[in-house]
């Protein structure tokens, strides 16, 4: 089927940001019956797929036969000598300054240590102990909130269980739930699920390397308190690379694509 392109810049600026916002959260709440509960701890994941690694992904919305522009989503892994940095850059087409997280976590377990994230509508600083303690400032409201609170339940940051998806140790029919903590005004922080529905084996056709043998992981969160979306990874079974993302709310589909460089 042929796309036509077209750019963000042509759409309703109020319903571009509404759009953002949803597949941002990329969220639905569902029942856990039983599933095995994923939190940090020693051994989680192989040890050779925490490495450091930089690639850019290529963010649009699909609509009927259009394909919408959004932007790049740039996504560097650094690993240090006990810790582990994901940086995530979103540059959106039209905007004129990107939205920038930073997730640093234990190597050993992958437990959260900092988080913090900046963008054109808030800025936000979480330090993970035994306490949570940092910041939330709404740039719009210019009101700022002191974020405290004690969790007794492991969890995973939520900026960083992107990432954790493509380390877990994937194989057919794999489900499971992940505890992760995330905070927003609404809310007021707290631990919510990323439920992974399922996985299954499939082919996808890089442009380098040509076709590749994958892992299909479909899964959701409750970030938010419920957005209706679910997201599909494919990934690399040799390299963990993430080569595609579909995310869907009812009929609203976007798409981020690996740029092969």
């Amino acid at each position: 089927m042929h796309l036509n392109i077209i750019t963000i810049k042509s759409l309703n600026q109020a319903v571009i940001k509404k759009i953002i916002r949803l597949f941002l959260l990329c969220a639905i709440p569902l029942f856990s019956y039983g599933q095995e509960i994923i939190i940090p701890k020693k051994k989680l994941v192989d040890k050779k797929w925490i490495k450091g690694q930089t690639y850019r992904m290529n963010w649009s919305m699909l609509k009927d036969t259009t394909r919408i522009i959004i932007g790049i989503v740039n996504t560097k892994v650094m690993v240090l000598d006990n810790e582990v940095q994901v940086i995530t850059e979103v540059k959106l087409n039209g905007q004129a300054s990107s939205w920038i997280d930073s997730t640093i976590v234990n190597k050993s377990d992958l437990s959260p240590i900092y988080h913090s994230s900046y963008n054109a509508q808030r800025d936000m600083v979480i330090h993970f102990d035994q306490e949570i303690k940092g910041f939330y400032r709404d740039k719009i409201t210019q009101k700022t909130t002191a974020i405290n609170e004690k969790l007794q339940s492991n969890y995973f940051d939520s900026n960083f269980y992107p990432t954790l998806i493509n380390w877990l140790p994937l194989k057919t029919d794999y489900k499971a739930d992940i505890n992760i903590y995330d905070y927003s005004p609404k809310t007021m922080g707290g631990i919510v699920k990323v439920h992974l529905l399922g996985v299954k084996e499939g082919r996808y056709l890089t442009t380098k390397s040509g076709e590749r043998k994958v892992w299909i992981v479909e899964l959701t969160d409750d970030i938010g308190g419920g957005t209706g979306a679910k997201s599909i990874y494919q990934i690399d079974q040799i390299t963990r690379q993430l080569y595609k993302q579909e995310i869907s709310i009812g009929s609203r589909k976007m798409e981020m694509i690996l740029l092969e460089e």
